[in-house]
């Protein structure tokens, strides 16, 4: 989507939000981190036009042409009882994004799938990726979001956002959920991520240390692990498993 509002974008972020924009770098999230290194301060949002090392979970890459992705990382700093919550900006970042993305999918399904992952339908259109460091008084949480607006998906699997969606008015919608989103208890905004989960009281499989096995997923509970039901019947929660079709 060359020539969209990106970077004028960045620029009209709301005054509390520090924009920098680059027309390629090898990651955003590296952007972020050696900015916060020198005080970076929250809401500092870092954006790319493309990027050449982007990274995913469980070390997979997320690379975008030129014009093909909406690619950010946001850094966040909290203090006080929100700042033992480090889970809370990977939800923040999801429940946001799929708000933002159903102003221009109303018809479609957008969902969360756990941990990272923004659905449409089946397919993957988004994934997020939260780095948090605690010194004991104050959280830093890095937030990498990467959206397919209109370029092939490089993942098998995966889908775009397609026409009508410019990557500038997307950014900017992204940054007023998380506004909105953000002065909300933090038990609001863990039930909204949780009546968001992909398939949520339905049968997939789970892939975890212990193999692969057919669970329910049940919901997230307060520290972002995921609850599912066994076929023994059992609730169990895990924070390492990964949720397959």
């Amino acid at each position: 989507m060359l020539g969209d509002r990106l970077a004028s974008a960045v620029r009209r972020m709301p005054a509390s939000w520090h924009g920098h924009y680059f027309e390629v770098v090898d990651s955003t999230q590296d952007e972020a981190r050696a900015a916060v290194h020198v005080g970076a301060p929250d809401c500092s949002v870092f954006v790319a036009d493309s990027q050449r090392a982007g990274r995913g979970r469980q070390g997979r890459t997320w690379l975008a042409a030129p014009g093909s992705a909406l690619l950010l990382s946001i850094v966040f700093r909290e203090y006080g009882q929100l700042a033992a919550r480090p889970w809370r900006f990977t939800s923040l970042a999801s429940v946001g994004l799929v708000h933002a993305i159903e102003r221009w999918r109303p018809e479609q399904s957008v969902a969360i799938k756990w941990p990272n992952d923004v659905m449409l339908g089946d397919s993957k259109v988004a994934g997020i990726l939260a780095e948090t460091s605690f010194d004991g008084r104050e959280l830093v949480a890095i937030v990498g979001i990467g959206v397919n607006v209109s370029g092939a998906p490089g993942i098998q699997g995966a889908a775009a956002l397609g026409d009508g969606v410019d990557r500038g008015d997307l950014l900017l919608a992204l940054i007023e959920e998380i506004d909105a989103l953000r002065v909300r208890p933090h038990e609001e905004l863990n039930q909204a991520w949780a009546a968001r989960l992909w398939r949520r009281r339905q049968r997939v499989h789970l892939l975890d240390v212990n193999g692969d096995e057919e669970v329910v997923v049940v919901g997230v509970d307060s520290d972002g692990l995921l609850r599912v039901k066994g076929a023994d019947g059992q609730e169990r929660t895990t924070a390492t498993g990964e949720l397959l079709g």
